[in-house]
């Protein structure tokens, strides 16, 4: 089976194969004493490393993040006003995107989020929708933080 690990410092996620009955911390090549954590995209728990890929739920082209920590707070700026918020490492920008458009966050309307995006604060870099939110944090270690921008100012 094809797994897309993603990981702290890394936008683009690296394809592996692994069979079903490879144990997870081998198929990710994770050592006893690295510390790492492992998650499901857009999933909270983190998994067991000693199961195996079948037992902790690998289905063929799964999307998984490997890192240091397991949570990570995100901060939103629109408007002049901010919104925080902690997510799994594993939550994709889209997710973060949803929530910070939608009624927990700014509450814009369906046209206004449309026409948004978000952008790392203090950068142009405006991060692909599948990007794992673990994987931007290496210049706050457990935080990132997002301006909610509009979509006209960089599209040419």
């Amino acid at each position: 089976m094809r797994m897309y690990v993603h990981q702290e410092g890394k936008h683009e996620a690296d394809a592996i194969d692994a069979a079903d009955t490879d144990v997870l911390a081998a198929a990710l090549e994770i050592g006893s004493g690295d510390g790492l954590l492992v998650l499901i995209e857009d999933r909270d728990q983190v998994l067991d490393i000693t199961l195996t890929v079948e037992d902790a739920g690998g289905t063929d082209r799964m999307h998984v993040f490997r890192g240091r920590r397991s949570r990570i707070e995100v901060v939103v700026s629109f408007n002049g006003e901010r919104r925080e918020r902690e997510f799994a490492t594993s939550a994709r920008v889209d997710r973060v995107f949803h929530w910070a458009t939608g009624e927990h966050g700014f509450g814009l309307s369906k046209a206004d989020a449309a026409e948004h995006t978000l952008a790392l604060t203090g950068s142009n870099v405006i991060p692909a929708g599948d990007v794992h939110i673990g994987s931007l944090d290496q210049q706050t270690p457990g935080q990132v933080a997002f301006s909610l921008i509009p979509k006209h100012r960089y599209e040419g």
